[in-house]
């Protein structure tokens, strides 16, 4: 399950963030994660609570946005969808050309709302 180590780089960049920035509470965090990267969500989320559990992190809420596949075909420039990594294909449905992967592949913080002391936050 590559989703606790996933969540345990997650914690080690938002306890760098709370140290940079003072913060005393952590709200929110906001990731985008593509199908690619075979993250199954409730499986991150699951990690990050047993990590959490008993510290200032417990009740932060973790906002997942699953980013789909878009790719172009290499030879005739035709644009693809897919919604799953199930139905993912490198080959262009039209022409057999090559599909360059242009999102998908994700997995990144896009922000983490807190609140810091009186001097800072985030």
């Amino acid at each position: 399950m590559h989703e606790l180590a996933i969540a345990e780089n997650l914690l080690q960049i938002v306890n760098e963030t709370i140290k940079q920035h003072h913060l005393i509470k952590v709200e929110r965090i906001k990731l985008k994660i593509g199908i690619l990267t075979a993250v199954v969500p409730e499986a991150l989320e699951f990690s990050w609570r047993a990590l959490t559990k008993d510290t200032m992190l417990e009740h932060t809420q973790l906002d997942m946005e699953i980013v789909p596949v878009k790719g172009r075909c290499k030879g005739c420039g035709k644009e693809v969808f897919y919604e799953t990594n199930d139905a993912f294909c490198f080959l262009c449905p039209d022409c057999g050309g090559e599909i360059e992967i242009l999102t998908g592949r994700e997995l990144n913080i896009e922000e983490i709302e807190g609140e810091g002391d009186e001097d800072s936050s985030c």
